[in-house]
């Protein structure tokens, strides 16, 4: 099975991937966005008065600017260094590849704090082969494969895989995965 070549489709490919969330990027320039409106507006306001207040201190505007400010910082500013963090580890050289058919796959719900639709998270889990053990939650924020966005990877026992990895967090977590591919059925 092994001894002959096998054609394989590229399921995930983080140079594939933008750096960030596009999400949090129209949500952190919504919100300064809106600030800045309201401060135009609430000047305009404020200028055709005969005794404009004084807005010194803490405003709505400068509350959501600065709530987009934060969200910039962590949705784009964390996420996107952590792509170019594993970028740069890839143009390195440190990725390693894995290929063998997926072992031990399996999913398990892990519960949160949370009492809403997201009160569980989803931790898929597998070995490549009989080597290299994968495990991630599957909705979470971080660059690397994590079965999370778009349409799910349908994983199972015996599916022969190429896994393109780091140990982006040390050694003592799972690597993460750079590059999915999936062997083609003959």
């Amino acid at each position: 099975m092994f001894g002959t070549r096998m054609d394989f489709r590229i399921v995930y490919d983080i140079a594939a991937e933008p750096p960030f969330d596009i999400v949090a990027a129209w949500l952190a320039g919504g919100f300064i966005a809106l600030g800045i409106a309201w401060r135009i507006v609430q000047r305009a306001k404020d200028r055709k008065r005969l005794d404009p207040p004084k807005r010194g201190g803490i405003t709505t505007p400068r509350i959501l600017i600065a709530f987009g400010v934060i969200i910039a910082l962590i949705g784009i500013g964390l996420m996107g260094w952590d792509h170019w963090r594993l970028m740069k580890a890839i143009s390195n050289g440190e990725a390693q590849v894995v290929e063998g058919p997926i072992q031990s796959w399996g999913i398990e719900r892990v519960r949160t704090a949370r009492r809403d639709e997201y009160e569980y998270n989803i931790y898929e889990r597998f070995y490549v082969g009989d080597s290299i053990w994968f495990g991630y939650y599957q909705n979470v924020g971080q660059a690397g494969f994590h079965n999370g966005k778009g349409a799910l990877v349908e994983l199972r026992d015996g599916m022969l895989v190429r896994a393109t990895y780091l140990y982006a967090d040390g050694k003592d977590n799972p690597p993460r995965i750079v590059k999915l591919e999936i062997a083609e059925d003959p």
